[in-house]
C-alpha cells in the first residue's frame, strides 16, 4: 500500500519537528557552540559547523517528502512513534515499537551532528594533506595524514548516511537499542562532550603517528597503524547503512566479521597501543611511576572498549541470528591464530 498523503505529512512533521528541536539544542547549548565552531577548508569552498547544520536542516526539509513517499502506508516510522509516546506521557507506559523509537531518536540525535562535522572535516584535512603531499612529496608528514585521514572520511562517510536513513526496503530499520544505563554510558564517555571528562581522568598517551627517530621503526609502526585503520574501515564497509552505536539494525557476518565479531574495536585499540610505544618510552625516562601510570590509561581505555563489546554482546544475544553467528566466530581472535597460539 503506498503512503497516503496523510500519512506522509505526519511522518513528515514528526521528523522535522525532532530535527527543529535537536537544531535548537545544539544552537542554544554553550559546549556544542564551542566544539562546533570550526570552519572546513575545501578546495572549492569553505564552510562553517553552523552553516553547515543549516543546510542539513534544509536538505532534510527538502528531501524527505520524497523520501517518506516510498514508505508504506501501515509502516511506522521512528519519528512518528517518538511523537507517539510522548503524546502518552503520564497516561501509560510506551509500549516496545515506541521505547525502540524513542532510544534510536536520542541515538541519532547524538551521534548524526557529530558524524557530520566530522566527515567535512576530515574530508577536508585529507585533501589538505594530499595538496601539500604532491607539492613536496614528504610522505611522514603528508603522505601519512593523507592516507590516515582518508580512511576516516570513508568510516564517517558511512556512519553519517547510515544515521540519516532507515529504511524497510533497505534492510537497515533499527530493531532494537541497548536497553541499559552502562552499555549507553560505555559508550557515549568515548565521545564529546563526554570523553572531556574521560580525558581529564585517563589523559591520553598515544599518538595516530608515532613520533620515532629511528626511520625504519616509524615506517613499521605508520604501515601497521595504517594497516590496522583500514581493517577498522573495512569493518564499517561491511556494516554499510547499518551502521550506528548501540543499536541492532541486522546482523552483519561479511567482511572482517567472518573472521572476528569486533574486528574495529580490536584493530583501534591495537593501532592505539602502537601510538602509544614512543609515549611510553619518554614516560620511562621521566621514571618509573609515571611509566606505569601511562600504562595503566591506555590499559584502562582498552577496558572501556572491551566494555563496550561486552554490553554490545549482551545487547544483540537477544537476536537469535547472533547467536547462530557467535558460535562459529570468535570475539576477538581469529581462529587460526588461536590455533598458532595454542600449539
Amino acid at each position: 500500500m503506498k503512503a497516503s498523503v496523510e500519512r506522509l505529512l505526519v511522518n513528515y512533521i514528526s521528523a522535522m519537528a525532532i530535527i527543529g528541536l535537536v537544531y535548537v539544542y545544539y544552537q542554544f547549548n554553550s559546549y556544542y557552540l564551542g566544539f562546533f565552531s570550526s570552519t572546513h577548508v575545501w578546495p572549492w569552498f569553505e564552510i562553517s559547523d553552523q552553516a553547515l547544520f543549516n543546510y542539513v536542516v534544509i536538505a532534510f526539509a527538502v528531501l524527505l517528502p520524497p523520501y517518506y513517499a516510498t514508505f508504506d502506508d501501515r509502516h511506522e516510522t521512528k519519528s512518528a512513534l517518538f511523537w507517539r509516546a510522548v503524546s502518552h506521557i503520564g497516561r501509560r507506559s510506551p509500549d516496545e515499537k515506541e521505547k525502540v523509537a524513542v532510544l534510536a531518536t536520542i541515538v541519532k540525535a547524538f551521534f548524526l551532528p557529530l558524524m557530520t562535522a566530522w566527515f567535512f572535516a576530515n574530508g577536508a584535512e585529507f585533501l589538505r594533506h594530499t595538496e601539500r603531499f604532491w607539492q613536496d612529496r614528504t610522505f611522514f608528514v603528508h603522505g601519512y595524514w593523507m592516507l590516515f585521514n582518508l580512511l576516516i572520511f570513508i568510516d564517517v562517510a558511512f556512519f553519517t548516511l547510515a544515521y540519516s536513513i532507515e529504511h524497510p526496503r533497505l534492510r537497515n530499520e533499527i530493531k532494537s537499542v541497548e536497553p541499559t544505563l552502562f552499555g549507553w554510558a560505555v559508550a557515549i564517555i568515548c565521545y564529546p562532550p563526554f570523553n572531556g571528562v574521560t580525558n581529564q581522568m585517563l589523559g591520553w598517551y598515544s599518538s595516530d603517528y608515532p613520533e620515532i627517530h629511528n626511520i625504519w621503526l616509524r615506517s613499521l609502526s605508520g604501515a601497521l597503524i595504517l594497516v590496522l585503520m583500514s581493517i577498522y574501515v573495512w569493518a564499517t564497509i561491511a556494516l554499510n547503512i547499518k551502521a550506528s552505536n548501540l543499536t541492532n539494525r541486522g546482523i552483519v557476518t561479511g567482511g572482517p566479521y567472518a573472521y572476528i565479531r569486533h574486528p574495529a574495536y580490536v584493530c583501534k585499540n591495537l593501532s592505539w597501543w602502537i601510538g602509544a610505544i614512543p609515549i611510553l618510552i619518554v614516560q620511562y625516562h621521566r621514571g618509573f611511576s609515571e611509566l606505569l601510570y601511562a600504562l595503566f590509561c591506555v590499559l584502562a581505555w582498552s577496558v572501556i572498549y572491551y566494555l563496550r563489546a561486552v554490553t554490545e554482546e549482551r545487547h544483540l544475544m537477544r537476536d537469535p541470528d547472533y547467536q547462530t553467528y557467535c558460535e562459529t566466530v570468535p570475539a576477538f581472535v581469529p581462529g587460526r591464530l588461536k590455533k598458532i597460539f595454542h600449539r
